[in-house]
This record gives structure tokens, C-alpha cells and sequence, in this order.
């Protein structure tokens, strides 16, 4: 016991002045916790209060109060808007009002949709529709919206008055004047290697997605020469072909071909009529000779009389 405070009380000279160090730091530390609040703060003088901010604060409060009965009122935006807010939807006594009026949908803008009463998201849908092309042909497509519920199509539907969807293809006609050339739509004719997705729509039985589809598959094959080429098209049906057939006319020197004499393997094996092995037979006897014509294609084993008869119309030989 004894040794061992003496280990305790005895310090070495070095370890006796780190203590004094130490004590003097925590002495100043005392000393200072009491000092610097009597020179740097006025402790005599209560916090001074702005009763003008409290008023604002307890307004604040005031205007928090549930209205009306119950106490676990639902608050919305409109609780806390100004009078002169308008907020769409809600029942705030100075709201827009709704009007409803005579309009057509291929035409109002997103200003008079809002005032009829639709809500804004539906009206981008709409906009949107109509910056793709979209059109509405007859009342019913209106519903078709995405968003707008049927009681708004009910209520607005008396009110929908839409001009003549063929009314407006002669001026079309100035732009495109080999593609559309009468405004009937039974007798309408559309030219398959330069209509767009509009020219397309116009044909009954074709909406935004096989349009776009036609124009696909006419990029990759370099134009189209038959209209039967329509039923390669993945899913098209073929009762849809049938009512669109006489509408149809090709234009076959719109079609982009192939120099074969100078076309890679891939360039060839690109065309939806060639496959890898016919292409790299092509490519690997064209080392050997130029082709002439069609003809000179005919000693490649690869190729049937059919595969001919289907590539033909999109290579040439210069």
C-alpha cells in the first residue's frame, strides 16, 4: 500500500512541471467562464421583446384556426392564398369561372381549354397530340384524350363543333402536290416513297403507330416498289391493306439503291433482303469481276431466283 503511494505523490522533476502546467490552464479556464460575459454582455439587461413581431406571429396563428366545424379539417392551398389568388379547381370563393363554349379541339388553344374547365395536365395532352400530327376527325376522338374523364367529355361534348377533316387537304396539296392529289377520302391517293406520318394517318384504318411503321420500314429498305411490301410490315393486317390498297401509288424513282460494284459486305447485308452469306457471297465474287447486271449474280449458290426477284429493284451496276 505504502509502495504504492509513493508512486502516486512522487513525480519526476519533468512530470512535477506538466502538472503546474496543466493546473494553470484549468485555473484560466475557471477564471475566464466567469470573466467574459461581464465585459462582452450586458447581463443587466433583459432581452428586449418586438411586439410588433409578436402581434404578426399570433395573426399568423389566428388565421390557423380550423374553419367551420371539426377539428381535424383538412387545410389545402387555397387556406393559405391570397384573395386574389386563382387556384384551378378549388372552391375558392374568386376563382376562375368556367365557361363553356362553341370550340373546336383541332384549333383552341391551351388558354381556352383551361377556361372550359379542363385540368392543365390534360390540356399538355392535348397540345402534345396535336404538335405529333395528331387530329380530331370526329367528337368521339376528343374522348379518346388521354386523362379527360367522361363526365368532362359529357359536359363538353354538346359544345364540340369540328370543321371538316378534308377541308383543309388542298392546301397540302400546294406543298405536296405529288402525294395527295384529290381532297375525297374515297377517292385519296397517297405516294408511298415521300408521304409523312400525316399524309399517312389520312388513310382510314392507319393511326400514329403504323404510320410511323411504314415510314420505318421504307428507310430501311431504300423505298418501297410494290404496296404489297405493306404486309411485311409486323402485324399490319391484311384487311387493312385491302382498305387502303387503291389509295396507294409507288413512285419508283424515289428508291435509294445500292451500287453493288462498290458496296461493302455490311452495306449489303443491311437490306432487310440479304442475309450475311449472301452478302459475303456478293462481296467475295465481286473481288473476282464486275457485275454488269442482275445476271451476274445469278452463279451465286446462295442466291434463289426469289432472292433475286426481291433485291433486284434496289441495286444497280455502274
Amino acid at each position: 500500500m505504502n509502495s504504492f503511494f509513493r508512486q502516486i505523490f512522487f513525480f519526476t522533476k519533468s512530470q512535477k512541471r506538466g502538472l503546474i502546467v496543466l493546473i494553470v490552464i484549468l485555473l484560466l479556464l475557471v477564471v475566464g467562464n466567469f470573466l467574459v460575459p461581464m465585459f462582452f454582455y450586458d447581463t443587466q439587461t433583459p432581452p428586449s421583446t418586438d411586439t410588433a413581431f409578436m402581434a404578426q406571429v399570433k395573426e399568423f396563428y389566428r388565421t390557423l384556426q380550423p374553419k367551420g366545424d371539426g377539428e381535424n379539417r383538412r387545410y389545402s392551398p387555397a387556406d393559405f392564398a391570397d384573395d386574389n389568388t386563382k387556384i384551378y379547381g378549388d372552391t375558392h370563393k374568386n376563382k376562375t369561372e368556367i365557361r363553356l363554349f362553341e370550340f373546336d379541339p383541332n384549333k383552341l388553344d391551351s388558354i381556352g381549354f383551361i377556361t372550359l374547365g379542363i385540368k392543365p395536365f390534360v390540356v399538355r395532352n392535348i397540345i402534345n397530340y396535336r404538335k405529333k400530327g395528331g387530329k380530331f376527325s370526329k367528337r368521339d376522338d376528343f374522348s379518346r384524350i388521354y386523362g379527360l374523364s367522361a363526365h368532362d367529355f359529357a359536359r363538353l361534348s354538346p359544345y364540340i363543333r369540328i370543321e371538316p377533316l378534308y377541308t383543309t387537304l388542298p392546301q397540302l396539296a400546294e406543298h405536296k402536290p405529288d402525294s395527295l392529289r384529290i381532297a375525297k377520302p374515297d377517292t385519296l391517293v397517297v405516294e408511298l416513297n415521300t408521304a409523312d406520318t400525316t399524309e399517312l394517318k389520312l388513310l382510314k384504318g392507319i393511326g400514329s403507330y403504323f404510320a410511323r411503321q411504314i415510314i420505318n420500314y421504307r428507310n430501311t429498305l431504300g423505298g418501297y416498289y410494290s404496296i404489297n411490301q405493306l404486309l411485311e410490315i409486323k402485324n399490319f393486317k391484311p384487311e387493312t391493306f385491302e382498305r387502303i390498297k387503291h389509295n396507294l401509288r409507288i413512285d419508283e424513282s424515289k428508291i435509294k439503291k445500292i451500287n453493288v460494284n462498290w458496296a461493302t459486305a455490311e452495306r449489303l447485308n443491311r437490306h432487310p433482303y440479304l442475309n450475311f452469306y449472301q452478302s459475303k457471297a456478293i462481296f467475295e465474287l465481286r473481288k473476282k469481276q464486275k457485275f454488269q447486271n442482275i445476271n451476274n449474280l445469278r452463279q451465286i449458290t446462295e442466291l434463289s431466283e426469289e432472292d433475286l426477284k426481291r433485291i433486284e429493284p434496289y441495286l444497280e451496276f455502274k
